[in-house]
């Protein structure tokens, strides 16, 4: 795993990765789109009171949409730790939770059968994966929220500084033609 070096917001600006261009855009676009989904979700899944499992349907319902809103809010300000983050609150704490309902109330996120409840977890995780691996390696996705370049990033060498100069009071060599 190669090395990732801080460098300034400055520097991290200037970098010709720096911006929510190339494979960014992917999640950036599925991200806005489910939220402009979430109210059509809310009226389709919310289930009154009274209704067989009501709460624990609308908690579930209600815990998915604001971990998706402050999923976006997070990921559009470019927030420094939304790798870390996203880690652990999607793919470990929802595999988690995800577990637990098929214990406690297996019927939960619409599956009947505990294999396709299983299913459904993988099939969740599998979409998940993915913008876990791209940010982990993505030199786009450090440069623009972690400001942060490979240690041997071309963009680096401005930064290094010269050999310092010798103390000799001598004069400089003269130049040879």
């Amino acid at each position: 795993m190669a090395e990732w070096v801080r460098v300034s917001p400055e520097v991290a600006q200037a970098h010709a990765l720096h911006g929510m261009g190339g494979w960014l855009r992917v999640p950036s676009f599925f991200l806005a789109l489910t939220v402009l989904a979430m109210p059509i979700l809310l009226l389709r899944e919310w289930r009154p009171p009274g209704a067989p499992d009501a709460l624990l349907l609308n908690l579930d319902l209600l815990v998915s949409v604001a971990l998706t809103l402050a999923a976006a809010v997070l990921w559009f300000r470019r927030w420094r730790h939304f790798r870390l983050a996203y880690f652990w609150v999607f793919l470990v704490a929802d595999s988690l939770l995800q577990i637990a309902a098929l214990g406690l109330a297996p019927g939960l996120r619409g599956a009947e059968e505990p294999a396709e409840a299983v299913a459904q977890a993988v099939l969740g995780l599998a979409l998940l994966l993915p913008l876990a691996i791209a940010m982990q390696g993505g030199r786009r996705y450090r440069v623009t929220f972690e400001q942060r370049v490979r240690a041997d990033d071309p963009a680096l060498a401005p930064m290094v500084t010269p050999p310092a100069a010798s103390h000799s009071t001598a004069p400089p060599p003269a130049p040879s033609y």
